[in-house]
């Protein structure tokens, strides 16, 4: 079991448990912390942890620590009190303890079984009503904001497992489809010269480093991949072109000369769409990709935008992959 069925695994036990209440909520809080360690997710791991084993407070004991106490007060137990943000601090295993014992507490309360004679004796009898009517109204008041807490721990619990089984789910199938696409995709691709599958190698290797300067280098990369692949499509579609200019169905021309690779993927692509017995946008989609590849390269030439992220990479490398294989796809249609 992968650690992604793991987490999966250890969402249902929090939503089932606390949608059928079999499930203590200290029991969900350690799950949840169990999920997140799965997950890799740091912010979680520190707030579960804190939940877990109580938040720390400063060298004098006296408060919480800065940090943790906006964990706490972010996460559900921050209240206002005389208009001060403050938080409650007891754990949730601490407030399930509280509850039971103050439940036993209140069964103990009573009047039953005591005999008093004399001539005081009503007078004592209402006295020892009143004192037991205001300790077991104390108790019942300090148990409904024990279960009110523990219930708004319970749900910040259960809305972590809800939003971590969604967001992995949802990535389970966005990987599988893309890994479908990727699949019928790269039948295409062995059409391609050997030099043109290398750059796309090469594309995967650079955005599996850690290394900032790579993240460029896979921009570039796949810059040289379309015009790779518009170089080998013109020659394979247009075989005896020797014309500079090229005019387009909508009468304007282009130039195809030289290193003119997005205008000969223009072409190229027209000729394809022009097969097809769909209509389709694979045309204004490269582009605009191509032009927002020059774009961050330029800005990131003049200093505007010193580092390519990793994130900026990824996107590149999936809409290439997407585009090169709706034009690779066009030629099945």
């Amino acid at each position: 079991m992968t650690k992604t069925e793991k987490a999966l695994e250890a969402c249902e036990k929090v939503l089932d448990g606390i949608e059928e209440n079999s499930i203590s909520t200290s029991s969900a809080l350690l799950q949840c912390l169990k999920i997140s360690r799965l997950l890799n997710d740091y912010n979680a791991i520190v707030w579960f942890q804190y939940e877990y084993g109580g938040y720390p407070r400063t060298d004098d004991g006296k408060h919480i620590q800065s940090e943790a106490w906006n964990i706490a007060y972010k996460n559900g137990r921050g209240y206002i009190d005389e208009g001060n943000k403050v938080i409650f601090t007891e754990l949730a295993s601490e407030l399930e303890e509280k509850i039971v014992a103050q439940h036993k507490a209140v069964n103990n309360f009573s009047t039953q079984g005591t005999a008093i004679s004399g001539d005081y004796a009503l007078g004592a009898v209402n006295n020892l009503t009143s004192a037991v009517a205001r300790s077991t109204n104390g108790i019942v008041s300090n148990i409904a904001l024990s279960e009110k807490r523990l219930s708004i721990l319970k749900s910040r619990y259960y809305d972590y497992a809800l939003k971590k089984q969604i967001e992995v789910a949802f990535g389970n199938v966005a990987e599988s489809v893309f890994s479908e696409y990727r699949k019928k995709v790269e039948n295409k691709f062995s059409d391609l010269s050997k030099d043109t599958i290398l750059k796309l190698q090469a594309v995967e290797d650079k955005i599996n480093s850690d290394n900032p300067e790579l993240y460029s280098q896979a921009l570039t990369t796949c810059r040289r991949l379309f015009e790779n692949t518009s170089k080998e499509l013109f020659e394979q579609y247009f075989p005896e072109y020797k014309d500079r200019m090229y005019k387009t169905k909508s009468g304007k021309e282009i130039d195809v000369s030289g290193d003119h690779f997005k205008n000969k993927l223009s072409a190229v692509i027209e000729t394809l769409e022009g097969k097809s017995a769909t209509k389709s946008i694979v045309g204004s989609n490269i582009i605009y990709l191509l032009d927002w590849i020059d774009n961050l390269n330029d800005l990131q030439c003049k200093g505007v935008h010193s580092d390519i992220s990793k994130q900026d990479a990824m996107r590149c490398i999936i809409q290439t992959y997407i585009c090169l294989g709706d034009i690779l796809n066009l030629q099945s249609d």
